[in-house]
């Protein structure tokens, strides 16, 4: 019985050529390198920060003189790397009967997928969304101490835990400094869609982020503020229920748009709504965080995301394997350059 395409068998009226499948993701492309910054790093690597000295300039003249200390803030931080694995195997036989079927080489060489359609028009290009997947779920979402609820823990029930304990995301970052620091989140009293879209709610939220907001986020530039679909929804209706405006969202790529708000560029990732729906069992749906780019750090070995996935067709067990691994982390640069909603 077909495992691979099993929905899509042989049959008259059905497809029988894989290029004209289309891709339910073939247009997502959510640059996450776009948002937070990617940077070389190491398990272990130090990161030092070095911030203002003691003021200077006290009242006083001539000789003698007090000398002070000069005594610049200083923090040291150690990346914190975790390793992902991809390990997947696939049989002709799990396509047979299916349009896949077509694609197949002949005799000996059934097994071989390598120069097929079924490599060109299905494997990379899922593997590559997969990928995508695999990034923003780990570094907004991973948390090396997920369970699942029915454990004592928030994952949503029957997804495997294995998915997220990669690594500390940011938000579990942004979580850990806000029980250091309480004044950097703006709370939402009620995290539902009635109370997020009943007027005046969503615009009296933003308003309140930014009097909550520290100098230490304040005094940056390229301030953004990030916030999920549904947010950012509930912020456009509200500005245009109150006749204020009517916000240009741009479409900077498929599931991410843009728009500019008294000179603060806002964010709405509908790639966090996902991954709050599948992982977090839909938890703090509406939540935002007001932050620079740079402040928000992804590091892996190579300082960049590299699809560097074997492909290779194994002549003993005639099966044919896909393997890809990697590292990755995250780090927040300045613990107080931020103030989350949620």
């Amino acid at each position: 019985m077909a495992t691979f395409l099993e929905n899509l068998l042989i049959q008259p009226e059905n497809i029988t050529d894989l290029s004209k499948l289309i891709n339910i993701d073939t247009l997502r492309d959510e640059r996450i390198q776009d948002y937070v910054r990617v940077v070389r790093a190491k398990n272990g690597d130090p990161v030092g920060l070095i911030g203002k000295g003691n003021p200077i300039g006290t009242t006083g003249c001539g000789c003698d003189p007090t000398y002070g200390s000069l005594a610049p803030a200083n923090i040291l931080k150690r990346w914190e790397l975790g390793c992902w694995v991809a390990p997947l195997k696939i049989c002709y036989t799990d396509m047979e009967g299916t349009i896949a079927e077509y694609a197949l080489k002949n005799g000996t060489a059934i097994g071989d997928l390598n120069g097929t359609q079924v490599m060109s028009e299905v494997i990379y290009p899922i593997i590559n969304d997969l990928l995508v997947d695999l990034i923003w779920r780990i570094a907004w979402f991973g948390d090396t101490e997920a369970e699942n609820i029915s454990d004592g823990g928030s994952i949503t029930n029957g997804v495997d835990t294995d998915l997220i304990t990669v690594a500390d995301g940011l938000w579990k970052r942004i979580f850990a400094q806000v029980a250091i620091n309480n004044a950097q989140r703006t709370a939402i009293t009620t995290n539902t869609k009635a109370a997020m879209t009943a007027q005046g709610a969503a615009t009296a939220l933003i308003d309140q982020m930014l009097i909550d907001a520290g100098p230490e986020i304040m005094t940056k530039s390229g301030k953004v503020i990030y916030m999920t679909q549904a947010m950012a929804t509930a912020f456009d209706l509200d500005l245009r229920k109150s006749n204020c405006c009517n916000l240009p969202w741009n479409q900077v790529t498929e599931g991410i748009t843009t728009t500019t708000y008294n000179g603060i560029t806002y964010v709405a990732v509908a790639k966090w709504d996902e991954l709050i729906a599948t992982f977090e069992n839909g938890a703090l749906p509406y939540r935002a965080i007001l932050t620079t780019k740079d402040n928000l750090l992804v590091g892996t070995p190579a300082g960049e995301f590299v699809n560097d996935f074997d492909f290779y067709f194994d002549k003993i067990t005639r099966n044919f394997y896909i393997y890809g691994t990697g590292k990755i982390g995250t780090m927040l640069l300045e613990d107080k350059a931020f103030q989350a909603a949620y």
